[in-house]
């Protein structure tokens, strides 16, 4: 079986990288995550493992929070507030692409909850460069978006004296490169995730920051940890703990529950209508792989039993739809702010989508 296209079990497919599949065709997706399958949904233990690691001991704060204003990062929020009465200060990364609608749902909730929050702004220059040079060489916004995320929140909750980072990507997210490789550089944070005894915040996190180095020159790289991990290194590193590793995951109910209790409704989108170039990204990511590019989160959908295989091939099928004409004013958009040529980026895309056929 060796030669399989596609695992038996997901919908992952011989584009996703590091794939392999075993004698039954089920690829290495799968099968680490049945090895772990059990552990993520005894709730009953997790929110004992989730309380032990947002303990607070003599901080300022109980918890830093990323907010973007979708689905996910407000019910996170709302939950840390009302179900656990944390004291939290709440933060959003304003990369100079965030939606009208997105600041509109961040005002009106973080004045609902009576939460303390800020919008953090960087060096104009800094960022640009950053988008410049990864996405010259990775086609990829939502990388340099994702790093420059991370260190921001990684800083964070040291900067302000926070106990723990709490964010709210979703299982889907989280589990989507999790296989019975090192490659995944969050893998280790599932690992330390679901065990009892918490790591070490400084050795987990230099994992994220150490990958800096493998995307941009070391002089950017230099850069970008003097200006956005001053207060970690100064202050000391703290926990990263991911809300829906130790809850259930439902959208639905999520969306149900925030449009109950909250301001919170479904207006232009369910995903990441908070981000002007989102289409843009998603469709010269879809373009590289020739495929939905959410084909793995679909997957670990699958492996969550929140739908049929046959329900994600067509969620794959239906994610590729794109308003083209949307994606193309969206990507120029972007590559006018990062000194990027439009053609160019899209040329090179077409040329990457080669190499998987």
């Amino acid at each position: 079986m060796k030669n399989n296209r596609t695992c038996t079990k997901c919908i992952n497919d011989r584009t996703v990288k590091n794939i392999s599949f075993d004698d039954r065709g089920v690829c290495n997706f799968c099968r680490a995550y049945e090895q772990i399958e059990n552990e993520l949904h005894d709730y009953k233990s997790l929110e004992k493992n989730f309380l032990n690691r947002i303990k607070n001991n003599g901080h300022k704060y109980d918890a830093a929070v990323g907010f973007s204003g979708g689905k996910d990062s407000t019910f996170v929020l709302y939950e840390l507030v009302k179900k656990y009465k944390l004291k939290v200060k709440a933060f959003t990364l304003d990369n100079g692409f965030m939606s009208e609608e997105a600041k509109r749902k961040i005002n009106s909730i973080v004045k609902e909850l009576k939460v303390e929050h800020e919008f953090v702004s960087l060096d104009e220059q800094l960022v640009k460069n950053m988008y410049h040079e990864i996405c010259k060489k990775y086609l990829s916004p939502c990388l340099a978006c994702s790093f420059i995320g991370y260190a921001i929140m990684i800083n964070y909750a040291s900067k302000v004296d926070a106990a723990v980072m709490i964010h709210g990507r979703s299982p889907y997210q989280m589990l989507r490169n999790y296989s019975d490789l090192n490659n995944d550089y969050f893998k280790p944070f599932i690992t330390e995730g679901l065990s009892m005894q918490p790591g070490n915040p400084e050795e987990l996190l230099g994992i994220i920051i150490s990958k800096v180095n493998d995307f941009v020159s070391p002089e950017l790289a230099d850069s970008i940890k003097k200006m956005f991990l001053t207060d970690c290194y100064k202050n000391g590193f703290r926990p990263f703990v991911a809300y829906f590793l130790y809850h259930p995951y439902d959208k639905d109910k999520i969306i149900q529950e925030l449009t109950k209790k909250t301001s919170w409704v479904l207006e232009s989108e369910e995903e990441h209508f908070d981000c002007l170039i989102h289409h843009g990204a998603l469709n010269l990511k879809n373009i590289i792989a020739r495929r939905s590019h959410l084909m793995p989160e679909i997957s670990v959908m699958i492996r969550e039993k929140k739908i049929t295989r046959k329900e994600g091939l067509q969620m794959a099928e239906k994610s590729v739809i794109i308003n083209k004409d949307m994606a193309e004013d969206e990507l120029k958009t972007f590559c006018q702010f990062a000194g990027l040529s439009y053609k160019a980026m899209l040329f090179k895309a077409r040329v990457y989508s080669l190499r998987w056929w």
